[in-house]
C-alpha cells in the first residue's frame, strides 16, 4: 500500500508538470502559427490547415504509441521498417482479402513485430536501444524480400484510400485516427491498472517488479501497442499514394520520438504526455509545411527536426536523464 500512496502522490505532481510542459508547447504552437500567418497568406488557408493536421496526425500516431514505449524507460527504433513491412503486407493483401480484413492484417503485422520486440528485451535480456537497432534492419530486410524489392500498386482498389483522403464532417481520416487513439491510450493511462503498470515500470522497474508488476507482460503490451500504432502510420502513408515499399517511413522513428520529447514526456520514464505528443506533432508540421510554404529547400526540415530534438534532449540531460543509464537498462 505504501507503494501504491506514494506512486499516487508523485503521479498528482507528474501530471502538474506535464501540464505545464504542454502548456509551452500550445504556445509555441501559436507563436510558430503567427509567424507563419505574417509570412505568408496561405497558412490559414482551410486547405493548408487541414494538410497540416495531417502530415501531424501520420507522426502522432506512431508517437502516441512511442510515448507509453518512453513512459516505461524504453523506446522503439524499430518503427519506421514496421510501418513499411506493415503497408506492405496490408495493400498486398487487399485484392485477396477486401480493404477491411487487410487493414486488420496490417495492424496484426505490426502488432507482432512489436511483440517480438517485447520478448527479446525480457527473455533475452537485451536492452530497448540494441533490440529495437537490430530489428529496424532486420524489419526493413523483411518489408523488402516480402516485396522481392518492389513497389505493390492498388489499381482501381480506392476504397483504402479512405485511410489518408477520408473525411466525417470535413475533418480528414487520419485526424480522428490519432484523436481516437490519443482518447482510448489516455483512458488506459488513467483509468486501467495496465496504464498504471507502465508507469510504474518507467519510474522504478525493480520497485515494480517487488510490488507484483507482471513488468515482462507490460512490456509485451506496450511494444505491441507501438508495434499497431506504427503499422497504422505505415498504411496511412501508403494509403496517400496507393503504393507501398520497404523504403517507406525512413526515419519515421526520429521524428516520433522528436514529437513525443517536445511535447514534455521525459525520458527518464514514469511520465506520460498524450497531448504534449499531440502537440509536438502539430508543431513540427506546422515548421514543415511554413518552410514548404516560404520555398525553403526540403532538406531544411530533417535539419530543423533534428534540432528541435537536440534542444529536447538538451533539456532532459539537464533534468536528470542520462543517456548512458537508458542503453544498459534491461528488464
Amino acid at each position: 500500500m505504501t507503494f501504491g500512496t506514494t506512486e499516487s502522490k508523485r503521479l498528482s505532481m507528474s501530471r502538474v508538470l506535464r501540464s505545464a510542459q504542454s502548456y509551452t508547447v500550445g504556445l509555441a504552437v501559436l507563436a510558430v502559427g503567427l509567424v507563419l500567418t505574417l509570412l505568408t497568406n496561405r497558412f490559414l488557408r482551410i486547405d493548408n490547415v487541414l494538410n497540416v493536421l495531417t502530415n501531424a496526425s501520420v507522426v502522432a500516431i506512431v508517437g502516441l504509441g512511442m510515448t507509453l514505449a518512453i513512459a516505461s524507460g524504453n523506446f522503439d527504433l524499430s518503427v519506421g521498417s514496421t510501418a513499411a513491412f506493415a503497408g506492405c503486407v496490408s495493400m498486398s493483401l487487399v485484392p485477396a482479402l477486401g480493404v477491411p480484413l487487410a487493414i486488420v492484417a496490417g495492424l496484426v503485422a505490426g502488432a507482432l513485430v512489436g511483440l517480438v520486440n517485447g520478448l527479446i528485451m525480457t527473455e533475452l535480456r537485451v536492452p530497448a536501444f540494441i533490440t529495437t537497432l537490430g530489428m529496424m534492419s532486420v524489419v526493413r530486410g523483411l518489408a523488402l524480400i516480402y516485396t522481392g524489392g518492389r513497389d505493390i500498386y492498388l489499381y482501381g482498389q480506392t476504397e483504402y484510400k479512405v485511410l489518408s483522403g477520408g473525411h466525417l464532417l470535413g475533418i480528414p481520416m487520419p485526424v480522428l485516427l490519432a484523436l481516437a487513439l490519443a482518447a482510448l491510450l489516455s483512458f488506459v493511462l488513467a483509468q486501467t491498472r495496465f496504464g498504471r503498470h507502465i508507469l510504474a515500470v518507467g519510474s522504478n522497474l525493480p520497485s515494480a517488479r517487488r510490488s507484483g508488476v507482471r513488468t515482462s507482460q507490460v512490456l509485451w503490451g506496450i511494444f505491441a501497442i507501438v508495434g499497431a500504432a506504427a503499422a497504422l502510420s505505415g498504411m496511412i502513408i501508403s494509403a496517400q499514394v496507393l503504393t507501398a515499399n520497404g523504403r517507406l517511413a525512413t526515419g519515421l522513428e526520429l521524428n516520433a520520438i522528436a514529437v513525443v520529447v517536445v511535447g514534455g514526456t521525459a525520458l527518464t520514464g514514469g511520465k506520460a504526455s498524450l497531448s504534449g505528443t499531440l502537440l509536438g506533432a502539430v508543431l513540427v508540421a506546422m515548421i514543415n509545411n511554413g518552410l514548404n510554404l516560404l520555398n525553403v529547400p526540403i532538406f531544411y526540415q530533417d535539419l530543423t527536426v533534428g534540432l528541435l530534438l537536440l534542444v529536447a534532449l538538451a533539456l532532459q540531460v539537464e533534468r536528470g536523464w542520462n543517456p548512458l543509464t537508458q542503453l544498459r537498462r534491461t528488464q
